[in-house]
């Protein structure tokens, strides 16, 4: 019997890139003993040898930012230049552990009764399980894997099925770094086997992103395994338009905020939340820009909208935008299939959306920017709050005292003002309700999966 394969699908015009085999039952295992020898070894190695290592791996993706968007573009759509923003954020994060790195792990002293020494210190614990999504195929790696090298524990990466060109391309990066086979791990597999993996005793915890279904799935096993798990999931997140906005302002911040990588981000600005006296300004403005939008080849340093990253998810964006309007919403622009070769949908908006509305309520992981109405800030903040997601928020205000005021109210992971969610490498990333657990990114992402370990000496 043949071995199944990873193929990989241009999106923008329906051509087979390439086929990557996936490991049977052998070969996972060969992978995991090669891990079980890479942690024996790589938990051992000096503070100063994964620093320079981290740092060579920035290095690299600074390097390769152009070969590195290019896969990116082709297997999974996002624009050109958009996939070179991507290594650029996923350089600072490697560097900022690179750079911390010993005062991260610098033992913390503390003055307790009857001892003569006592510290807090960190230790490795294993291998640590990323099931990674492919609307950033190399940040999501990146977030999850620079921060546990770091800490000497060693990598288990299963990415999206559709981006294993990315994957391969990612791990040749680690290992030309010195993070070498058995340290940095891609396993080509399907989900079906991520139950045993976390139940491999070298695993220590996972680490996913990607929808709620799948992150009920993992913590569910790694509860059963008494194993930690970090989650970052859905989004609906809000951006809300105070009455003193600058509407211009307001409208670029929306349209960045809201289309970017063709609105297939978990931290995108799905609900628009405008003030009444704000409305009629912000949406004709909104509806002008995104009519504007420039849709192409994702190769194009023109383009501002690809492909969807595939055509069943560019179907089911099609079904949610005609319940939407069936349950009462506006279409303003958009809303259609484009009509060739390829996962192709229009950037839409909608309004008259409001709590009910499968545009207001569920996550709309695409082009699709929904306007709702609020009487006041105080009504507004009640909208934002309305929902089973708690990922991002963003106010924008010219009046920056009030507008931190109402951002400091939604029930968020991470509020924004005057700016879309965005990552930074020195500031924690993730949410709270079906959002999610954990945080990745800045010292935060650090010793998610590392024994924090007290050593006492009595007197």
């Amino acid at each position: 019997m043949s071995r199944k394969t990873l193929t990989a699908v241009n999106p923008a015009n329906d051509q087979v890139l390439g086929e990557h085999e996936m490991l049977d039952d052998a070969g996972l295992a060969d992978k995991m003993n090669q891990a079980r020898e890479g942690y024996a070894e790589f938990r051992h190695l000096p503070v100063a040898d994964r620093q320079r290592r981290l740092t060579a791996l920035a290095d690299l993706i600074d390097q390769h930012q152009r070969e590195m968007a290019e896969i990116i573009a082709h297997e999974m759509g996002k624009p050109f230049h958009q996939g070179i923003a991507e290594t650029q954020i996923s350089s600072a994060i490697v560097r900022f552990y690179a750079d911390n790195l010993e005062s991260l792990l610098k033992p913390q002293p503390r003055q307790v009764e009857g001892a003569q020494k006592a510290e807090i210190v960190h230790d490795p614990m294993g291998a640590v399980l990323g099931v990674m999504p492919w609307n950033y195929p190399l940040y999501q790696v990146v977030r999850f894997a620079a921060p546990n090298l770091a800490g000497g524990n060693v990598c288990l990466l299963k990415h999206a099925s559709n981006v294993p060109g990315c994957a391969k391309y990612i791990t040749k990066l680690f290992h030309d770094a010195g993070f070498k086979e058995g340290t940095f791990t891609w396993l080509p597999i399907g989900s079906d086997k991520v139950e045993g993996i976390i139940h491999d005793p070298l695993v220590c915890g996972v680490t996913l992103t990607g929808s709620e279904d799948a992150g009920r799935a993992v913590a569910k096993i790694a509860g059963e395994a008494i194993k930690p798990s970090v989650l970052e999931l859905g989004g609906i997140d809000p951006l809300i338009v105070l009455d003193d906005a600058d509407v211009d302002k307001a409208v670029e911040l929306a349209v960045n905020g809201r289309f970017d990588n063709t609105g297939q981000s978990c931290a995108a600005s799905k609900r628009l939340i405008v003030e009444r006296p704000m409305l009629e300004r912000f949406t004709e403005k909104l509806i002008d820009r995104v009519q504007k939008m420039r849709i192409g080849d994702p190769m194009d340093g023109d383009t501002e909208i690809g492909p969807m990253s595939r055509k069943d998810l560019r179907d089911d964006l099609h079904d949610q935008v005609q319940r939407a309007i069936k349950h009462g919403a506006q279409l303003e622009t958009g809303g259609e299939v484009l009509d060739r070769p390829g996962a192709w949908y229009a950037p839409t908006v909608l309004t008259n959306v409001a709590p009910g509305n499968p545009a207001f309520d569920e996550e709309l992981f695409g082009p699709v920017a929904s306007v709702i109405v609020a009487d006041d800030a105080e009504h507004a903040i009640e909208l934002a709050n309305n929902c089973r997601y708690g990922l991002g928020g963003t106010v924008v205000g010219q009046d920056v005292k009030r507008a931190e005021q109402v951002a400091r109210r939604l029930e968020v992971g991470m509020s924004f003002v005057n700016r879309p969610t965005t990552p930074f490498a020195e500031l924690p990333f993730g949410g709270v309700k079906e959002s999610g657990y954990g945080r990745e990114q800045s010292e935060y992402g650090f010793g998610a999966f590392l024994n924090v370990r007290t050593v006492y000496i009595a007197e």
